[in-house]
């Protein structure tokens, strides 16, 4: 009940109660290992005092985190946290815990830490935590089975795309035995960031996939993440698209509060709900309290709490229970012997009044720089140079650094490591807090850290080509960026440096970082002397054009235009303009200013002996058949095996051609096949290029467009084979789409529809927005036409709606919209889409978007029987139409099989009968002629066409035998909602003729069909609201 010392009981200590006795009893019962065993007080007088890992008054925070961690993975849904609080308040430690709790519950967690010296480094952090991971699988023996899985799942997952993916993650390219060397890696990624996003998103679905469990991704400091790592998250956490609906993924992320301001990636992600489409918790960490703070002394020092209070109590007012200043006090107080083990007592003891009378600074910066300050000469220089590299090194780096600056560094960083300055685990070097790596680069005045970064970067530089993963080079172009231009002490290191830069930023465009790239060009740029286009004109010349290709990539216009100005203006030949000649083109396609775009091209073509004047006149007949006999002579292997073009001014060439053919196809349809028969003609003159499948997938939809579907399949499919052949896949999301649409005209539409799933994959893969859209559009809409369940199709619109909302594909979304329109009409629903302010202008010029609409318009109001509805908006539509597009689309057949049924029921029921009659039969005969190819997805709709016209015709008997035809053909083709139409058209038929019986017959059919179509339970002619007894009522005779 008392404790003595030395003989002499202390009162303070006594037990005043037995509220107290109990007190101390539970505790002995809840925590012995703490309050009853005895410590090892002679240890401890040699280690001093050695604070844990705890986590101390968190309880309702974890619970927090916990909650939101298993609602995420029940709903299969992703959820971030995110944990903030000033500086040492433990939000890593509170991020460990709850990574034990995911750990132990079964789940995958990733782990990365960014740095504040180390923003030079592509996707530091983020890379960082797949890279540690893919590192454990690679050490577990016993993992053997689920790491060949691993590597099996990616190579059929992510293809050649997993190429980039090991750029970011080495030890990925271990698990999969990659061999670098054998993939080109040099090509013209559109947008790299949306590439490495799709892949990352794609991995993590084959981890959670392969591993049967969530993944959790944690990242600590994201105050100073880079925007391309926040937007990699932010994907991730989107799931948008196929590439992560099966994936579990959770997203942890911790900050310092007050270090974000409105120009941080961070900050603009967490304060644009557009961005994070998550949901998302707040979890806010401020200092301890007094009794929390007690509770942790206690645990530390083994003491009951009622023994430690009035310690407590000081530390307290010392430190305002910030956990960082509170441990390392601690930890000072037992150096300084003013908190020391008694052998005698068995216990800790204290000297209350020096603690209280010491004095110590008022924050826990200051006291750290104390901290330090009293460390031994060398031990302090060996800080500083650390501190100089960020927060952490590996132990082999330790190494090279020892013999890049010829001195010995381990012996002062063990001897601060035994300080608790550092710790030494995982072969790396870390100062035990971030505070203690900024006090300690802080202790350096300005003018000082630049000079011992530059020195520390040239010292590297001899040993930048020792690494395969290039991290030193990286790591010597950071230190130099950071000392600057100012430091450079010899003329020759300009030069030096800027090479430097250059490499690394190479490297991040093999990451896909483009504004890591950007940023070492532009330092590379910095170094470099005034007269540098004349002393080192390659090395400007690539460091401009590379520089030039980021700012068009990261969307930095001002950049763009200042840097292509200057290459325009210093380059020594024309060849040598062509790079910022291109990336120009591509940014004025990209903000939709393609008549500006096209003719920057067609100049530059002109320029390179390439003329596309002529097509205009000629017609698209002349192009395709001067094509077609061009290629006549040409047998399908010895086309996939022509050689690869190497010439670099005709490679470029191709490239703007390819541009030219896209942007044409859009705006001036009837002059885009000419870019075609130019890309195959040079194609066969000099090679294939990248470009090559565009022009003969056009080729082969252009042959279809004017009849040749057989001859257009076939090259179609040849453009397929030759996307493999010239070793690139960076076109492949065009080339899938525009095959696709030729192939629904050969093979059944409810199969060929999945190759659009494919084309963007591919696209993803190669980071093109614009065709991933393209191909996820068609999707949905072929699978309108393709009779999927409209219930399911709301739920693929809505992704596809967000998708595109996030890549700001203005024109896509708005044509999406309109068939989501539809949709919800049929279904029944009042949903009504919330067009975009640019819908409107866009409907008044773009004619793509003004076919799309008034077809809409129009089969509504046919599916509705809206008369007036129906012909004023066929009208529209075919005033425009001839406009739009010459390349074969699907909807060519579907816009035609409905303006032929529209045609017949207007020429019913219209004076103008004959020019309505003349329409639906020209529709007719094209859908005759386009079964005869593909019985499967066109018979069902001639048939169809074949009743209406008949019964204009009044020739009742062959309307009554193309009726049942069109019926059972839908049927056996598994179009049920054309099935569902025929039906409704013959229950009109009977109606008309008077025979009430086989009228009611089909209407019951029809309302089984569209029953199966979507979800309609109780209608039977769902356009006016009739139900089945009501109508029965009124056809059966009385």
């Amino acid at each position: 009940m008392v404790d003595c010392a030395n003989g002499t009981i202390i009162k303070d200590e006594t037990y005043q109660n037995m509220v107290e006795v109990r007190n101390d009893l539970q505790l002995m019962l809840d925590k012995p290992s703490i309050y009853l065993r005895d410590q090892d007080m002679g240890s401890l007088s040699t280690t001093g005092l050695q604070i844990g890992h705890t986590v101390f008054g968190r309880n309702a925070e974890l619970s927090t985190m916990t909650d939101a961690y298993r609602r995420s993975v029940s709903g299969g849904e992703s959820e971030l946290v995110t944990i903030f609080g000033t500086s040492g308040t433990g939000k890593s430690l509170l991020a460990c815990e709850f990574g034990k709790y995911v750990v132990s519950s079964g789940g995958i967690l990733l782990s990365g830490k960014f740095d504040q010296l180390h923003q030079g480094r592509p996707f530091s952090a983020l890379a960082s935590a797949f890279d540690q991971y893919c590192g454990i699988l690679l050490q577990n023996c016993e993992l053997t089975s689920l790491k060949q899985k691993l590597a099996h799942q990616v190579n059929h997952v992510l293809g050649n795309g997993a190429y980039y993916l090991t750029k970011l993650v080495p030890n990925l390219a271990k698990i999969l035995g990659l061999e670098m060397g054998c993939i080109n890696h040099d090509e013209d990624c559109i947008n790299a960031q949306s590439r490495l996003q799709y892949l990352l998103c794609r991995f993590v679905e084959v981890i959670s996939s392969t591993f049967a469990a969530p993944v959790t991704l944690c990242l600590d400091d994201l105050q100073w993440a880079d925007s391309a790592s926040i937007a990699a998250v932010n994907q991730l956490l989107l799931t948008g698209g196929h590439a992560s609906q099966s994936a579990k993924f959770f997203f942890l992320g911790c900050y310092r509060e007050g270090e974000t301001d409105n120009y941080n990636p961070l900050w603009k992600a967490l304060c644009n709900s557009n961005l994070v489409n998550s949901r998302s918790t707040d979890v806010k960490l401020d200092c301890m309290d007094e009794e929390t703070l007690t509770t942790m002394v206690s645990e530390t020092l083994c003491l009951f709490p009622r023994l430690t209070r009035s310690f407590s109590s000081i530390i307290y007012r010392k430190t305002k229970g910030n956990p960082l200043f509170v441990s390392q006090l601690m930890i000072l107080l037992s150096k300084d012997g003013l908190l020391r083990p008694s052998l005698s007592r068995g216990r800790w003891e204290w000297d209350k009044q020096k603690i209280q009378s010491q004095k110590l600074p008022d924050n826990v910066a200051e006291f750290l720089t104390h901290s330090i300050g009293a460390q031994p000469e060398d031990v302090k220089s060996v800080l500083c140079i650390l501190s100089c590299f960020g927060a952490s090194l590996d132990s082999a780096f330790v190494k090279t650094l020892e013999k890049a600056l010829d001195r010995n560094l381990v012996d002062s960083l063990d001897v601060a490591v035994s300080e608790g300055l550092l710790n030494n685990a995982d072969d790396q070097y870390c100062f035990s807090h971030d505070r203690i790596q900024e006090a300690a680069y802080n202790m350096m005045n300005i003018l000082v850290r630049c000079d011992f970064h530059f020195k520390y970067g040239m010292a590297l530089a001899p040993f930048t080509s020792e690494k395969e993963d290039d991290s030193i080079l990286l790591t010597a172009v950071n230190q130099l960026n950071l000392a600057g231009p100012e430091a450079v002490q010899e003329k020759s290191q300009n030069a030096i440096v800027a090479n430097l830069n250059l490499r690394a930023g190479k490297k991040a465009m093999e990451m896909s970082d483009f504004g890591a790239a950007y940023s070492c060009f532009d330092n590379g740029m910095s170094f470099l002397r005034k007269k540098h286009w004349e002393e080192h004109y390659t090395l400007s010349l690539e460091l401009f054009n590379l520089a030039a290709k980021c700012a068009l990539t990261n969307g930095d216009t001002v950049s763009l235009k200042l840097l292509s100005e200057q290459v325009l203006r210093e380059s020594r030949s024309f060849e040598d303009k062509l790079d910022v000649m291109y990336y120009s083109m591509c940014f004025l396609a990209a903000s939709f200013n393609l008549p500006e775009s096209i003719e920057k091209g067609l100049d530059t073509l002109s320029k390179l002996g390439i003329k596309l004047q002529g097509c205009k006149s000629r017609g698209m007949e002349a192009c395709v058949q001067e094509t077609k006999d061009l290629l006549a002579s040409y047998t399908d292997d010895e086309i996939l095996n022509t050689r690869r073009m190497t010439d670099p001014a005709m490679i470029m060439a191709m490239k703007f051609l390819g541009k030219l053919e896209l942007g044409m196809t859009q705006i001036m349809p009837e002059s885009a096949p000419y870019v075609m028969q130019r890309i195959i003609e040079l194609s066969l003159e000099h090679g294939m290029s990248p470009v090559s499948p565009i022009g003969f997938v056009h080729f082969g939809s252009y042959m279809a467009k004017l009849g040749d579907i057989r001859g257009g399949y076939h090259y179609a499919k040849l453009a397929r084979s030759l996307l493999d052949k010239v070793g690139s896949r960076e076109n492949a999301g065009e080339v899938i789409f525009v095959w696709t649409q030729v192939v629904v005209y050969v093979e059944p539409l409810q199969a060929a529809v999945e190759y659009h799933n494919e084309g963007y994959a591919a696209a993803m893969a190669s980071g093109d927005v614009i065709q991933a859209a393209a191909n996820r559009m068609l999707y949905c809409s072929n699978s309108f036409f393709a009779g999927a369940n409209l219930q399911t199709l709301t739920e693929e619109y809505a992704g596809l709606l967000k998708f595109l909302d996030e890549r700001k594909q203005v024109i896509f979304k708005i044509q999406s919209q309109y068939l989501q329109h539809t949709v919800f009409k049929l279904i029944g629903t009042d949903f009504e889409p919330k067009y975009v302010s640019e819908g409107s202008d866009l409907l008044a010029t773009n004619k793509s978007v003004m076919t799309s609409y008034y077809y809409q318009i129009a089969y509504t109001s046919f599916m509705f029987r809206s008369y007036d509805g129906m012909k004023e908006n066929i009208e529209k539509y075919l005033a425009c139409v001839g406009q739009v597009w010459a390349n074969l689309f699907l909807a060519h057949a579907y816009h035609a099989f409905y303006i032929g049924l529209v045609s017949f029921w207007v020429a019913r029921e219209s004076r103008e009968e004959q020019q309505w009659y003349q329409m639906g039969n020209k529709t007719k005969l094209e859908l005759k002629r386009w079964a005869q190819l593909s019985q499967w997805s066109f018979e069902n709709k001639w048939y169809l066409l074949e009743a209406e016209e008949s019964f204009c015709n009044n020739d009742f008997d062959a309307a009554k035998t193309y009726y049942e035809k069109a019926v059972s053909s839908a049927k056996s083709h598994k179009f049920v909602h054309e099935e569902a139409l025929a039906c409704e058209l013959a229950a009109y038929f009977y109606l008309e003729l008077g025979e009430f019986n086989k009228s009611v017959e089909y209407f019951v059919l029809a309302h089984e069909r569209y029953h199966e179509w979507f979800d309609l339970s109780d209608l039977i002619n769902y356009h006016t609201g009739v139900t089945y007894n009501e109508y029965r009522s009124l056809l059966l005779p009385r």
